[in-house]
């Protein structure tokens, strides 16, 4: 496979764009850039370790930069992205210094919005060199592909949006042309709320959801925003994929720019439908490896995500609490945990399948692992995404190369089965629920089976029903007491005597010897599995 480090640094800084307001780059500026990770003062509290090549600093004021670069020992990173420093010249001596590279971001910058564009850079350098005829192998057009062929046809500054109009998906360089429009809604900020008004006023927007038409949005010299074109982009069935829009530069738009941004509108459709319908290929490599779609080649894909195929792993799963509808909000903090992922360990993969988030990262001890674990899933307390719920997560350590991922994975579900939604612990292991997991496989494997119901526990339950005895709620109590009828009694608040009694009635309406180590163990065997047909029968 060709070598995947295809961004240099200077690229990666010039599609940040406006939301990088000065770099001190030194000799760094041509380095090639193959990860990123972020991390927060937490984690360096912690001493949390990177060796990737990008580092995003949240949260870290200039003191805190210095001192981390200090502590490096030379394996990373090439360069960091800080809002810390006031200017370049703040930042020189850094460089100086360390040898690492300061890019200045801009202060209302989102950092969701810049770790998301660094990403898709690194992922879409990575999925050119994996065509066949490496590199310069002809490719189907991307939106960055799209944006730039609509700059050179307009003659304008181009930025393809969502159908929320929240986030914008791609832009052309704004070669310092951008009006305040244009710089916040890259920065992830929304415009002028007055000239928004206006183009509400205008209709622009409903335009949009509309689509089929280009809108030629004057200029407004009282808000110093300049001339633009928008369309909006919908799929074949009429749903609202985004928008295109196209600000006039310092020289005017092209003659035939409304042509190229309804041809635009047409490509973009397709492009963002494909991207609903198919995860990209990164994304289909992570599910594979995690068992789905048939499995992967464990060297393929250690080839392909960076890593070495027989390195020592931990795998993890993150679910929620609740309902269906707590569940499937997993989706929606699945980039947050893979953040958290990629800044515990760079070289982290984290994918989202079905209703369940897993996590598998690079382990020497499942410990320390754990810990990080009850941290994270401890983050999302109170995250409006999970409406309430709260996550749990199960570790499944050790897990020995690449290939065995996927049997790592099927033992977290197995957990997941087990244990439920409504266990105390927020964090587990496989060893730590292995008994729950086998009793529960245990049960499901008997409990269909008519032959091998006790006729003796059924006539006690029966009995118990019919006269409201309270013999099965005190038989279990005396079995979990281990025979111990002053504990059983307590557990269920009656006297001893009375618990003595009923267990001598349950002794004669089913004929079990529960002085019998063998009958108690069948007995609960028994009970256990009279609970799971209840609860597949509710």
């Amino acid at each position: 496979m060709a070598e995947t480090e295809v961004m240099s640094l200077r690229e990666v800084v010039d599609s940040l764009d406006t939301a990088v307001d000065w770099a001190v780059l030194g000799e760094a500026a041509d380095v090639r850039v193959a990860d990123v990770s972020m991390i927060d003062a937490d984690d360096i509290a912690a001493r949390a370790d990177t060796t990737t090549d990008l580092v995003i600093l949240v949260g870290v004021d200039a003191d805190g930069v210095r001192e981390w670069l200090a502590t490096r020992s030379g394996d990373g990173p090439r360069a960091i992205l800080t809002k810390a420093f006031v200017g370049p010249a703040q930042a020189e001596p850094v460089v100086d210094e360390s040898g690492v590279a300061v890019v200045g971001v801009h202060a209302r910058a989102r950092w969701d919005r810049i770790v998301g564009i660094v990403q898709a850079d690194l992922h879409r350098g990575r999925e050119s060199v994996a065509q066949d005829g490496g590199p310069d192998a002809p490719v189907d057009v991307d939106l960055v592909g799209l944006v730039a062929l609509v700059a050179r046809g307009t003659g304008g500054l181009v930025s393809i949006e969502d159908a929320t109009s929240a986030r914008v998906l791609a832009y052309s360089p704004s070669n310092g042309e951008a009006d305040d429009l244009r710089v916040q809604t890259i920065l992830g900020r929304e415009g002028p709320p007055t000239y928004l008004a206006l183009l509400r006023k205008w209709g622009v927007f409903d335009a949009i959801r509309r689509g089929g038409e280009v809108v030629d949005v004057p200029a407004d010299d009282d808000h110093a925003m300049r001339r633009r074109l928008v369309i909006g982009v919908h799929s074949g069935t009429g749903r609202h994929l985004g928008s295109i829009w196209v600000q006039e530069g310092a020289t005017g738009l092209a003659a035939d720019s409304a042509d190229v941004l309804t041809g635009a509108a047409s490509v973009a459709s397709r492009i963002l439908t494909r991207a609903i319908q198919a995860p990209s290929a990164e994304a289909q490599l992570l599910q594979r490896l995690f068992g789905e779609h048939g499995g992967v080649d464990a060297s393929s894909a250690g080839a392909y995500l960076g890593w070495a195929v027989d390195e020592r792993a931990a795998v993890i799963g993150v679910a929620s609490e609740g309902g269906a509808a707590a569940r499937s909000a997993i989706g929606a903090v699945g980039g947050a945990l893979r953040l958290h992922a990629s800044a515990y360990a760079a070289s982290a993969l984290t994918t989202v399948i079905d209703d369940r988030a897993y996590i598998v990262l690079p382990a020497a001890d499942v410990a320390p692992v754990t810990r990080w674990v009850g941290t994270l899933v401890a983050r999302f307390d109170g995250d409006p995404a999970l409406d309430g719920a709260r996550l749990h997560a199960t570790v499944v350590f050790p897990v020995d190369g690449l290939a065995e991922v996927s049997r790592a994975r099927s033992e977290v579900d197995r957990v997941f089965a087990a244990t439920g939604s409504g266990r105390v612990d927020r964090v587990t292991t496989l060893a730590k629920a292995r008994t729950a997991v086998l009793m529960g496989e245990i049960l499901d494997a008997v409990a269909g089976r008519a032959d091998l119901v006790d006729p003796r526990v059924t006539a006690m339950v029966e009995y118990d029903t019919d006269r409201a005895a309270h013999l099965e709620e005190s038989v279990r109590a005396y079995l979990d007491a281990h025979g111990n009828v002053r504990d059983a009694a307590n557990r269920i608040g009656v006297h001893p005597n009375t618990l003595r009694y009923r267990i001598d009635r349950a002794r004669q309406v089913s004929g079990l010897n529960l002085d019998d180590p063998a009958e108690r163990l069948l007995t609960s065997l028994q009970l256990a599995m009279l609970d799971r047909r209840r609860s597949t029968a509710g």
